[in-house]
């Protein structure tokens, strides 16, 4: 069962969720500097994340039918939808940029979900996923929706990659510090994401990944197992910056 909307909504207009939107939207923001005449979707709910695109030739968010969706970006023209988790209104290669946050730890198929991911990525375009981490706090305490659903391993995220025909192409990690909304803690946010960082880099609250399309296997057969990218960054920009989307 996915976390409903509404909850969302109010994790991300409270202050712990604002400080947690600002360091994972710190890690996007340096992946995708070069957006300008791209096409962006989001899965899930990635809205609070998607006004980091607003040079983009068009933003979307998809939001599957079981969270339920609200209109989206407030004052503007409604470009939020509902849709089947399997199947998205979109043609085939008609995205460069999908975010997905919130959309994979309580999908049903997780396999299948990333087959869409691929159906509706162009040839050169890339997936950046947000996941909780089954070795962080925010995976363990109950009081965000980083805790809801299945968090994942970088092993066990890798694999599901290999085998959905994406190979990952960076690595990064977000939310060291303690999911609980005490001033005190908050006040202290950024003191704790730098010392995790360094420290115990191992027990960040979200794993985060970007993952371009692997044209080379075969459909009908499973990728084999990628090499570790132990990058600690998320990702240089996916495409030259004097790339046009097709």
């Amino acid at each position: 069962m996915r976390t409903d909307i509404l909850d969302l909504h109010d994790f991300y207009a409270s202050p712990l969720g604002g400080a947690a939107r600002g360091f994972i939207a710190a890690r996007i923001g340096e992946a995708w500097r070069d957006h300008a005449r791209l096409r962006v979707a989001g899965f899930g709910h990635a809205e609070p994340y998607l006004d980091l695109f607003g040079g983009a030739e068009r933003v979307i968010a998809i939001a599957p039918g079981a969270q339920g969706v609200i209109h989206w970006p407030a004052a503007a023209k409604n470009a939020a939808a509902l849709a089947g988790e399997w199947a998205w209104p979109l043609p085939d290669a008609s995205i460069d940029r999908l975010l997905v946050v919130h959309g994979l730890e309580e999908s049903d198929d997780p396999k299948r979900l990333m087959r869409e991911i691929w159906r509706v990525l162009t040839s050169d375009g890339r997936v950046i996923i947000v996941v909780a981490h089954r070795r962080g706090l925010w995976s363990m305490i109950d009081t965000t929706p980083f805790a809801h659903g299945r968090p994942y391993l970088k092993g066990q995220l890798e694999r599901l990659l290999a085998r959905s025909m994406f190979r990952p192409t960076a690595w990064s990690a977000a939310l060291y510090f303690p999911p609980l909304g005490a001033r005190f803690l908050l006040r202290a946010a950024n003191a704790w994401e730098r010392a995790g960082a360094r420290l115990w880099s191992g027990l960040s609250g979200v794993l985060m990944v970007e993952a371009a399309k692997d044209m080379a296997q075969p459909v009908a057969r499973a990728a084999p197992g990628l090499v570790r990218a132990d990058r600690p960054a998320v990702a240089r920009p996916a495409l030259p910056r004097n790339a046009k989307a097709t």
